[in-house]
């Protein structure tokens, strides 16, 4: 569907939301936050980058900044297959935690091939800082949803394979009507509603990536 088509979907279903309580702009604005949210929940925007080990600056690095290096990163998707490799090597991932638990002198390591990562914030980091030599970091990443903004675009960066799950924006706009109208209660079931649908939308996308594709049950989402 196209956000037309959604808003006009969405009129049908919510009659009592007319032009003088919700006009158009508005209801945009909600499908717009209604696609960055399923996306984020979901984690169905994704792509692989590489970028290059090798730092000019300094001996070596122990950091990378992620937002500079991958445009519109959200997170890193760390499904299996995924996550963070270096030279082509799969890293395991890890936690600040987890590293003082195994070596409580971790931080004053000498340069050296790192086994695992963890990130914290926008920043990824290894149990090693990389040395200077030139090698290929790749990052699996869940990225943040292009702007769904215009009449004729479809959501969640206008995926067909992703185009079963419009309705999912519908629901989002239901749960907005019934806040803007004055109705908590209602308001409150289509809030969960929307959470249901979205989890639902997560589970069955991860199927996709590692394991059977989960069947909805007739009624509901789970």
């Amino acid at each position: 569907m196209t956000l037309s088509d959604i808003i006009a979907r969405f009129r049908r279903e919510n009659p009592e939301v007319t032009d003088r309580v919700a006009d158009d702009p508005v209801v945009k604005d909600w499908a717009f936050d209604a696609d960055k949210e399923i996306c984020a929940i979901t984690r169905c925007i994704v792509g692989d980058f590489t970028f290059d080990s090798v730092v000019t600056t300094i001996v070596y690095n122990t950091k990378y900044d992620l937002i500079s290096k991958i445009p519109k990163f959200y997170d890193i998707d760390d499904y299996p297959g995924g996550g963070v490799s270096y030279d082509n090597d799969p890293l395991d991932k890890t936690s600040v935690a987890e590293l003082d638990s195994e070596d409580k002198d971790w931080r004053t390591r000498s340069a050296g091939i790192p086994d695992k990562y963890y990130r914290r914030g926008q920043y990824l980091y290894f149990d090693y800082p990389i040395k200077t030599a030139a090698k290929e970091i790749r990052v699996y990443a869940v990225l943040i949803s292009d702007d769904f903004t215009e009449d004729s675009q479809t959501p969640y960066n206008g995926l067909s394979y992703l185009e079963p799950y419009h309705p999912g924006i519908s629901e989002y706009l239901n749960w907005k009507a019934k806040t803007k109208i004055g109705k908590p209660g209602e308001a409150q079931l289509k809030r969960q509603q929307f959470l249901d649908y979205a989890n639902w939308m997560k589970k069955q996308i991860g199927g996709n990536k590692y394991s059977p594709i989960y069947i909805k049950k007739s009624g509901a989402y789970s």
